[in-house]
């Protein structure tokens, strides 16, 4: 569904039991974390991704090339600095943020209460917590309704305690990549984990199998990694 590849081979599927290495698959309705330690690249590479940073050539979704026009149709991006406007009301954030054109209102109605701040939605974001204005910017990111998200960094605790139920409603969305520094219960129950280490991926797989891999790669990073 989407693909970076950068090996020989861009593209090839990314598996550490074939040894292959550079590429990260999303597939249909997975759920992918990109995990490294702080520094690695996670986020120049999520820029690479969404047409802002080198190797965008490579990027692929959905069988066609992402060229930076298709972007706004498949992918919405949660940023790692959050990218939230501190001034504006929650609303503005969600409904219509600066330099964005406006989404449905009723899209942004429904994200708002999916991210459980309908009842903040008149208050300027500068009133909110860290974790809620990362609330804000994955309202924001919902409302676009693209098949493919991207979260550069950690969501609020309170949003993973509800993740599979929230998933379960937003029937458009084709995929989930998230980036993470950690190997948290999150990336453990996700469908797969993606391994960076200076900017380049060397493994995806399970993070079962990864943490058992004697692939020497995949071993530093998940010494890093792993608490």
């Amino acid at each position: 569904m989407l693909r970076r590849g950068s090996g020989d081979r861009a593209g090839d599927p990314l598996d550490v039991r074939d040894r292959k290495r550079g590429a990260l698959t999303v597939g249909d309705g997975e759920l992918v974390v990109l995990l490294g330690a702080s520094g690695q690249g996670k986020t120049q590479w999520v820029r690479s991704l969404v047409g802002l940073g080198d190797g965008f050539e490579r990027c692929h979704a959905f069988g066609a090339a992402l060229t930076k026009d298709r972007v706004p149709e498949v992918l919405s991006l949660v940023p790692q600095n959050d990218g939230v406007f501190l001034s504006d009301t929650v609303w503005d954030n969600v409904y219509a943020p600066r330099h964005v054109a406006p989404c449905q209102r009723s899209h942004a109605v429904d994200a708002l209460d999916l991210v459980g701040l309908s009842e903040r939605a008149a208050e300027p974001v500068a009133n909110l917590g860290v974790g809620a204005r990362r609330r804000v910017a994955l309202a924001r990111a919902v409302a676009r309704r693209r098949p493919v998200l991207v979260v550069d960094g950690e969501l609020d605790p309170v949003i993973w305690g509800f993740w599979s139920s929230l998933l379960g409603q937003m029937s458009w969305l084709r995929g989930v990549l998230v980036t993470a520094s950690t190997a948290d219960p999150v990336a453990w129950r996700a469908d797969s984990a993606a391994l960076i280490d200076d900017g380049v991926v060397v493994g995806q797989g399970p993070l079962s199998e990864l943490a058992a891999s004697r692939d020497p790669q995949v071993k530093a990073v998940m010494a890093w990694v792993t608490p």
